[in-house]
């Protein structure tokens, strides 16, 4: 055991000891600093004394994370939740590139989070910090980490938005769904997919996942049964793992508009010998799904070029519902469309025009009760 000074002027801590196989071992690493050569390797007999695992302690951050996801978070979980994790470890993988594990201290980790928070809402800055501090947890669980350098952290990231910027007013629904009705065509299949959003309340995902046999163009019925994994080019369960699966009624007219664009696409399909492999019904003329991000920007250019709000896909969906409330529909109805679990989902996630509701009916009420006095 042993503190010395390298060429390039930094200081290596070695540590020797027995594995559980009974050989020996030697655990180094290199500091900036005499002092922090030293800390650690005080810190590290102490460790082995307490039965840490020293044969993993110059692993890297983000082979430990990619280990721990394949082990506790692969099996069990669904594929959504299982991708998000992926996702973050990416991040991981990125910042701290092949860096220890065990070298990583709080301000780094908390430099990594003020990065990351700078271009993230503070909802996704949050769900990220979660994720990772249960891998360090287990980590010190293991012996691996003398102490959990994720403690405390400070999440940072942007406030979320107001929730009137979730969905377009109704004299902004009514000039975009025009726009749309007239403009979208097969050239314009991210319109298409808008427009599908609009008139059913789906997410993105899951109208990028429709297929022809799960459109009842006869009796007006949407099947969503599956989502497109943008990733994996391939369907998945919808949200929930299956748990948004569900039936949504539509409008002759809507259907009559679908029929239609299905015989051009399926025209032109054929002219130039391109498959539809998976029956899609957004699949565009290039044989392929446009992805969300291609949407989000086409989306901000027709907004601006509309002189209305700049949403996101997401907004479709939240103003679907919206447009359902504010033409006094039941809750159960827009729970029902929206294929929410719970109706107290629903009730939480449009408080504000529940609200605006409510006054409004009371102010009727009042208006009836009032009669005669």
């Amino acid at each position: 055991m042993s503190v010395t000074k390298l060429a390039s002027g930094r200081w290596q801590a070695r540590v020797s000891y027995k594995d559980k196989q009974g050989k020996y071992r030697i655990a180094s690493q290199s500091f900036k600093r005499k002092g922090e050569a030293s800390e650690w390797e005080t810190k590290t007999k102490s460790a082995l004394i307490d039965g840490a695992d020293l044969s993993r302690s110059t692993e890297s951050f983000k082979d430990y994370l990619f280990d721990w996801i394949k082990i506790y978070k692969t099996d069990g979980v669904s594929r959504h939740t299982h991708e998000i994790y992926l996702g973050n470890y990416n991040h991981v993988a990125k910042y701290f590139n092949d860096k220890p594990l065990t070298a990583i201290t709080r301000a780094d980790y908390q430099k990594f989070l003020n990065e990351f928070g700078k271009t993230r809402g503070i909802a996704t800055a949050k769900k990220l910090h979660q994720q990772i501090h249960s891998a360090v947890r287990d980590a010190v669980a293991d012996g691996i980490l003398q102490r959990d350098f994720a403690y405390k952290a400070h999440v940072t990231g942007r406030p979320p938005k107001p929730v009137e910027d979730k969905f377009l007013s109704l004299k902004e629904y009514t000039k975009l769904r025009k726009y749309l009705i007239k403009t979208a065509d097969y050239s314009h299949m991210t319109m298409q997919m808008l427009l599908f959003q609009l008139e059913t309340g789906a997410r993105f995902e899951e109208a990028a996942g429709m297929t022809w046999n799960n459109l009842d163009l006869v009796r007006g019925i949407v099947h969503i049964k599956q989502q497109w994994v943008e990733r994996r080019r391939d369907f998945g369960p919808t949200k929930g793992n299956g748990k948004a699966d569900g039936d949504v009624s539509i409008p002759s007219g809507y259907c009559d508009y679908l029929l239609d664009y299905k015989h051009v696409q399926s025209d032109w399909l054929k002219m130039h010998r391109i498959k539809n492999p998976k029956n899609l019904v957004f699949w565009s003329k290039l044989g392929k799904i446009e992805g969300n991000g291609t949407a989000n920007e086409e989306l901000a250019r027709i907004c601006r070029r509309l002189g209305i709000k700049v949403v996101t896909t997401h907004a479709m969906r939240h103003t679907h519902a919206s447009v359902l409330i504010m033409n006094h529909e039941s809750l159960p109805y827009v729970q029902q469309r929206l294929r929410h679990q719970k109706l107290e989902t629903t009730v939480n996630t449009y408080v504000h025009l529940i609200e605006e509701e409510n006054g409004e009916s009371n102010k009727k009420a009042l208006e009836l009760l009032n009669k005669d006095f």
